[in-house]
Protein backbone atom coordinates (compact mmCIF):
# COMPACT_ATOMS: atom_id res chain seq x y z
CA UNK A 1 0.00 0.00 0.00
CA UNK A 2 1.36 3.40 -1.01
CA UNK A 3 2.15 5.73 1.89
CA UNK A 4 0.31 9.03 2.12
CA UNK A 5 2.12 12.36 2.40
CA UNK A 6 1.06 12.71 6.05
CA UNK A 7 2.53 9.28 6.86
CA UNK A 8 5.81 10.21 5.19
CA UNK A 9 5.95 13.47 7.16
CA UNK A 10 5.29 11.64 10.44
CA UNK A 11 7.99 9.07 9.70
CA UNK A 12 10.46 11.78 8.72
CA UNK A 13 9.71 13.89 11.80
CA UNK A 14 10.10 11.02 14.27
CA UNK A 15 12.97 9.34 12.40
CA UNK A 16 11.14 6.09 11.64
CA UNK A 17 12.60 4.06 8.80
CA UNK A 18 10.44 0.96 8.92
CA UNK A 19 6.71 0.59 8.27
CA UNK A 20 4.35 2.70 10.36
CA UNK A 21 2.35 -0.15 11.89
CA UNK A 22 -0.50 0.14 14.38
CA UNK A 23 1.76 -0.14 17.44
CA UNK A 24 4.07 2.64 16.27
CA UNK A 25 1.16 4.84 15.23
CA UNK A 26 -0.52 4.47 18.63
CA UNK A 27 2.71 5.26 20.47
CA UNK A 28 3.38 8.29 18.27
CA UNK A 29 -0.15 9.53 18.91
CA UNK A 30 0.45 9.21 22.65
CA UNK A 31 3.76 11.07 22.41
CA UNK A 32 2.22 13.80 20.27
CA UNK A 33 -0.71 14.24 22.68
CA UNK A 34 1.65 14.55 25.66
CA UNK A 35 3.73 17.17 23.85
CA UNK A 36 0.61 19.09 22.81
CA UNK A 37 -0.65 19.23 26.40
CA UNK A 38 2.81 20.27 27.62
CA UNK A 39 3.19 23.04 25.02
CA UNK A 40 -0.34 24.34 25.58
CA UNK A 41 0.25 24.54 29.34
CA UNK A 42 3.60 26.29 28.86
CA UNK A 43 2.13 28.79 26.39
CA UNK A 44 -0.71 29.70 28.74
CA UNK A 45 1.69 30.12 31.67
CA UNK A 46 4.18 32.05 29.54
CA UNK A 47 1.48 34.45 28.33
CA UNK A 48 0.45 35.12 31.92
CA UNK A 49 4.09 35.72 32.97
CA UNK A 50 4.69 38.04 30.00
CA UNK A 51 1.66 40.16 30.94
CA UNK A 52 2.85 40.40 34.56
CA UNK A 53 6.36 41.40 33.49
CA UNK A 54 5.12 44.10 31.13
CA UNK A 55 2.80 45.56 33.75
CA UNK A 56 5.37 45.43 36.57
CA UNK A 57 8.58 46.42 34.76
CA UNK A 58 7.37 48.01 31.50
CA UNK A 59 10.54 46.53 29.96
CA UNK A 60 9.68 45.02 26.58
CA UNK A 61 13.26 43.82 25.90
CA UNK A 62 13.43 41.87 29.16
CA UNK A 63 10.01 40.36 28.51
CA UNK A 64 10.97 39.36 24.97
CA UNK A 65 14.24 37.79 26.14
CA UNK A 66 12.44 35.71 28.77
CA UNK A 67 9.67 34.63 26.38
CA UNK A 68 12.14 33.61 23.65
CA UNK A 69 14.36 31.76 26.15
CA UNK A 70 11.43 29.81 27.57
CA UNK A 71 10.17 28.96 24.08
CA UNK A 72 13.60 27.64 23.09
CA UNK A 73 13.76 25.57 26.28
CA UNK A 74 10.34 24.07 25.55
CA UNK A 75 11.46 23.18 22.03
CA UNK A 76 14.57 21.40 23.31
CA UNK A 77 12.57 19.72 26.08
CA UNK A 78 10.04 18.46 23.53
CA UNK A 79 12.76 17.12 21.24
CA UNK A 80 14.46 15.42 24.19
CA UNK A 81 11.17 13.81 25.20
CA UNK A 82 10.60 12.56 21.64
CA UNK A 83 14.08 11.03 21.47
CA UNK A 84 13.68 9.42 24.89
CA UNK A 85 10.26 7.93 24.19
CA UNK A 86 11.06 6.67 20.70
CA UNK A 87 14.22 5.05 22.02
CA UNK A 88 12.51 3.55 25.09
CA UNK A 89 9.72 1.99 23.05
CA UNK A 90 12.02 0.90 20.19
CA UNK A 91 10.05 2.91 17.62
CA UNK A 92 13.04 3.96 15.53
CA UNK A 93 15.06 0.74 15.63
CA UNK A 94 15.99 -0.88 12.34
CA UNK A 95 16.36 -4.67 12.19
CA UNK A 96 18.95 -5.62 9.60
CA UNK A 97 21.05 -8.65 8.79
CA UNK A 98 24.68 -8.52 9.81
CA UNK A 99 25.86 -8.47 6.18
CA UNK A 100 23.64 -5.44 5.45
CA UNK A 101 24.73 -3.47 8.51
CA UNK A 102 27.72 -1.83 6.83
CA UNK A 103 25.64 -0.73 3.85
CA UNK A 104 22.96 0.81 6.06
CA UNK A 105 25.56 2.65 8.14
CA UNK A 106 27.21 4.00 5.01
CA UNK A 107 23.81 5.30 3.87
CA UNK A 108 23.23 7.01 7.23
CA UNK A 109 26.70 8.57 7.18
CA UNK A 110 26.06 10.11 3.76
CA UNK A 111 22.70 11.35 4.97
CA UNK A 112 24.30 12.86 8.10
CA UNK A 113 26.85 14.70 5.94
CA UNK A 114 24.04 16.14 3.82
CA UNK A 115 22.09 17.22 6.91
CA UNK A 116 25.21 18.80 8.38
CA UNK A 117 25.81 20.83 5.22
CA UNK A 118 22.16 21.88 5.10
CA UNK A 119 22.20 22.90 8.78
CA UNK A 120 25.45 24.88 8.32
CA UNK A 121 23.96 26.82 5.39
CA UNK A 122 20.81 27.60 7.38
CA UNK A 123 22.80 28.80 10.41
CA UNK A 124 25.04 30.88 8.13
CA UNK A 125 22.04 32.55 6.50
CA UNK A 126 20.22 33.19 9.78
CA UNK A 127 23.33 34.65 11.40
CA UNK A 128 23.86 37.06 8.53
CA UNK A 129 20.17 38.02 8.55
CA UNK A 130 20.10 38.73 12.30
CA UNK A 131 23.33 40.78 12.07
CA UNK A 132 22.12 42.74 9.04
CA UNK A 133 18.57 43.60 10.14
CA UNK A 134 19.37 46.05 13.01
CA UNK A 135 21.55 48.44 10.95
CA UNK A 136 21.00 47.18 7.38
CA UNK A 137 24.53 48.06 6.40
CA UNK A 138 26.89 46.44 3.90
CA UNK A 139 26.40 42.71 3.37
CA UNK A 140 29.88 41.81 2.08
CA UNK A 141 31.63 42.15 5.50
CA UNK A 142 28.92 39.98 7.04
CA UNK A 143 29.19 37.35 4.31
CA UNK A 144 32.95 37.07 4.70
CA UNK A 145 33.19 37.36 8.50
CA UNK A 146 35.51 34.53 9.70
CA UNK A 147 33.56 33.99 12.92
CA UNK A 148 30.25 33.63 11.07
CA UNK A 149 31.71 31.11 8.64
CA UNK A 150 33.54 29.11 11.31
CA UNK A 151 30.54 29.02 13.65
CA UNK A 152 28.29 27.83 10.82
CA UNK A 153 30.76 25.09 9.86
CA UNK A 154 31.13 24.06 13.50
CA UNK A 155 27.35 23.94 13.96
CA UNK A 156 26.98 21.83 10.81
CA UNK A 157 29.65 19.37 11.96
CA UNK A 158 28.06 18.98 15.40
CA UNK A 159 24.57 18.55 13.94
CA UNK A 160 25.77 16.04 11.36
CA UNK A 161 27.67 14.02 13.95
CA UNK A 162 24.70 14.00 16.30
CA UNK A 163 22.27 12.87 13.60
CA UNK A 164 24.67 10.27 12.23
CA UNK A 165 25.47 8.86 15.67
CA UNK A 166 21.79 8.73 16.63
CA UNK A 167 20.68 6.96 13.45
CA UNK A 168 23.55 4.46 13.50
CA UNK A 169 22.63 3.49 17.05
CA UNK A 170 19.12 2.61 15.87
CA UNK A 171 20.50 -0.29 13.83
CA UNK A 172 19.87 -3.65 15.48
CA UNK A 173 21.46 -6.73 13.97
CA UNK A 174 21.31 -10.37 15.03
CA UNK A 175 22.43 -10.54 18.70
CA UNK A 176 23.87 -14.03 18.10
CA UNK A 177 26.21 -12.71 15.43
CA UNK A 178 29.86 -12.64 16.49
CA UNK A 179 30.35 -9.31 14.75
CA UNK A 180 27.95 -7.50 17.08
CA UNK A 181 30.44 -7.16 19.93
CA UNK A 182 33.06 -5.79 17.56
CA UNK A 183 30.55 -3.36 16.07
CA UNK A 184 29.58 -2.13 19.51
CA UNK A 185 33.24 -1.50 20.30
CA UNK A 186 33.60 0.46 17.08
CA UNK A 187 30.57 2.55 18.03
CA UNK A 188 32.10 3.31 21.42
CA UNK A 189 35.32 4.40 19.71
CA UNK A 190 33.32 6.70 17.44
CA UNK A 191 31.52 8.19 20.44
CA UNK A 192 34.84 8.85 22.20
CA UNK A 193 36.19 10.47 19.03
CA UNK A 194 33.02 12.52 18.77
CA UNK A 195 33.44 13.85 22.33
CA UNK A 196 37.10 14.68 21.66
CA UNK A 197 36.13 16.61 18.50
CA UNK A 198 33.52 18.61 20.42
CA UNK A 199 35.91 19.50 23.24
CA UNK A 200 38.71 20.44 20.84
CA UNK A 201 36.39 22.54 18.71
CA UNK A 202 35.05 24.39 21.73
CA UNK A 203 38.56 25.16 22.91
CA UNK A 204 39.54 26.46 19.46
CA UNK A 205 36.39 28.57 19.20
CA UNK A 206 37.09 30.32 22.50
CA UNK A 207 40.80 30.97 22.04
Amino acid sequence: MKETISTKIIKWFYGIHGPLDEYRRNELNRIGNNIAIFLLSINILLSFIAILLMRSTNNSELTLDIVVSVLLLTVFASLGYILYETKRHHLTEIDVEAKQEGKIKHKFIKRAIGLGIYFAVVIYGLTILTDWLPNRGALIPLLTAPFTISSAIFSGIIFGLLMGTWEIHQIKSDPNDKKVTQNHLHQKYWLILFIIIIITSLLLMHR
